[in-house]
């Protein structure tokens, strides 16, 4: 039950230009919810395997049950979110076979991409510093794909990178050079080199799924969790 996407500029609905409709939206208690256990999901927040309690986040964000009870529905979609046996939604555990195949098929959506999209529109604008190269590497990844114009490609990518994210500071932990690697990839982004980007992109998200058990341990580290049987 995600928002509504308005196209075109200066087109009215129902009186109303995007504009004020995107603020109306931003206010929304749906589209609140929704960004929220979103963000919080994506950055690991919620204990694998626990419940999330829908009166505990409605009163966290200051809002009714019903919007979070949608969001946490439209999250089930994503794999942020699982839905309970018995009713409620649960946090899903982390399962390194489940983790390979996500990585396994982010690589195939950025394969696509490469082989298909506009190199020329690829380039992001330069920013300073390893503290931004994860960042900026996400958005690469990201633009690569909307650059085909392939609307399903963009869908099934987002889906399936947004649970990914959940391991982004386990990938620093295990992986010494995180930022180096990261930046060596953005380069070759930025400069559009074809088969060499190709293959790095592959090399990167290889290195990964090997790595799959060792992040997982590393991303509920800390957390009252069993770990998983690999």
């Amino acid at each position: 039950m995600a928002a509504t996407h308005w196209r075109g500029v200066g087109r009215r609905h129902n009186g109303r230009l995007p504009s004020e409709l995107a603020l109306i939206r931003k206010h929304d208690p749906f589209t609140l919810a929704l960004e929220s256990l979103r963000a919080r999901a994506e950055q690991g927040a919620f204990t694998p395997g626990a419940p999330v309690v829908i009166i505990e986040e409605a009163r966290r964000l200051n809002l009714s049950a019903t919007p979070v009870r949608e969001a946490l529905g439209w999250l089930c979609g994503f794999g942020l979110i699982e839905r309970a046996p018995l009713g409620g939604f649960l946090a899903p555990r982390l399962d390194a076979a489940l983790v390979r195949e996500r990585f396994a098929f982010r690589l195939l959506c950025l394969t696509t991409s490469l082989t298909g999209g506009d190199l020329a529109s690829r380039s992001l604008s330069r920013g300073g510093g390893l503290q931004r190269t994860s960042r900026s590497l996400s958005d690469h990844m990201l633009r690569a794909v909307r650059t085909t114009g392939n609307a399903a490609l963009v869908d099934a990518y987002d889906r399936v990178n947004s649970p990914l994210l959940q391991l982004a500071e386990a990938e620093r932990r295990v992986f010494d050079d995180f930022e180096q690697e990261s930046a060596a990839l953005v380069g070759l982004f930025r400069r559009s080199s074809g088969s060499r980007l190709a293959d790095a992109v592959a090399a990167y998200h290889h290195r990964r799924m090997d790595a799959a058990p060792s992040l997982i341990l590393e991303a509920e580290a800390g957390r009252d969790v069993q770990p998983p049987d690999f």
